[in-house]
């Protein structure tokens, strides 16, 4: 793996750990602006279906902030799908200065205008915060020859393309990590992608591929009923909990490949100062709750906050990492 690869691949560390001062991004923060709460109900606005992580994860943090009166503003998940979330960003972006509405950010809205050759999305929101993140999970089935990394690669350099990888749609996350993974280990995989991840982990179910990336709540279920084998979890250091404490991660079994996801929160354009710190503050509130903590660790999440003031220069290190990966799989149309 080159040294540009392993670079990038080191900085995905599930994106979220960034040391940035306030004044030296946007003079959000604290002390520069008295938070102010918007009146009357607030729009999330997020760009999956229903039951899509985003959605399940924003309603479960609007519920907290609701009921441990963190906000009291009544707070409503409004799924705006379409466009591989470019309905939902474009929807927010036409709200300028509107306090009442955020935007759920999720990879796609990193991740759609490069693919699609659109302008970028993220650097004309207002960033409040990157707030959950989670890692992944490569898995292949339970009477694959393959038992830990290292013998899926010395399977895939039998025959170019033999081994065939599930996931959602070409440019996806399920995508990424395959690339990553070809990089890593001077292999080609045959991504076959399908119509969504529930699709993709039918047809692994059914035998129709032989591997694919789940993340751990996905993954459990399958290993308790034997229906999958996890090789590596594809982040920095093992998970603790019980269930993957004994699962390597990519890099203890010689593959420098770190990718995850993170999800968190942006306003539209010139949203007011004083609504950022609000949401700020709030968001820090909510994950210091014991049922925000209860939910991301039965959901395998972690929950670290990058403020406002560490946005904006976090998703663009996001935006041109992400470009990196995409532009070695050949799905990149923006430069």
């Amino acid at each position: 793996m080159n040294k540009a690869a392993s670079s990038i691949t080191r900085r995905l560390v599930v994106l979220g750990f960034a040391s940035v001062s306030a004044v030296h991004i946007l003079g959000y923060g604290q002390g520069f602006a008295q938070g102010k709460a918007p009146e009357g109900p607030i729009e999330i606005t997020s760009g999956t279906s229903p039951g899509g992580t985003p959605d399940v994860l924003m309603r479960r943090a609007a519920k907290i902030l609701n009921e441990e009166k963190i906000i009291t503003n009544p707070l409503v998940v409004q799924n705006r799908t379409g466009g591989s979330w470019m309905n939902a960003a474009n929807w927010v972006l036409n709200k300028k200065g509107d306090p009442n509405t955020v935007l759920t950010i999720a990879q796609p809205i990193i991740t759609t205008p490069i693919t699609q050759g659109l302008p970028t999305v993220y650097d004309k929101l207002t960033p409040i915060s990157m707030f959950i993140q989670g890692d992944l999970v490569l898995a292949v089935r339970p009477d694959s020859p393959a038992k830990d990394l290292k013998g899926l690669i010395d399977l895939a350099k039998q025959r170019e393309r033999s081994i065939k990888v599930g996931g959602s749609q070409a440019g996806s996350t399920d995508h990424m990590v395959t690339g990553l993974l070809e990089k890593a280990g001077g292999v080609k995989f045959n991504y076959i992608p399908f119509d969504g991840g529930g699709a993709a982990q039918t047809a692994f179910l059914g035998g129709n591929v032989d591997m694919i990336v789940l993340t751990p709540s996905e993954i459990l279920p399958l290993m308790q009923s034997n229906k999958a084998r996890p090789l590596a979890v594809l982040s920095e250091e093992r998970r603790t909990e019980p269930e993957f404490k004994d699962l390597p991660t990519a890099k203890e079994q010689g593959l420098d490949v770190v990718w995850g996801q993170s999800w968190g929160l942006a306003g539209p354009p010139d949203t007011d100062p004083a609504v950022v710190k609000f949401w700020n503050d709030a968001i820090q509130k909510l994950v210091a709750t014991d049922a925000w903590k209860s939910a991301v660790n039965e959901m395998f999440l972690r929950s670290k906050v990058v403020p406002a003031s560490q946005a904006k220069e976090h998703m663009a290190k996001m935006h041109q990492e992400h470009l990196a990966v995409l532009k070695d799989i050949g799905m990149a149309k923006t430069q």
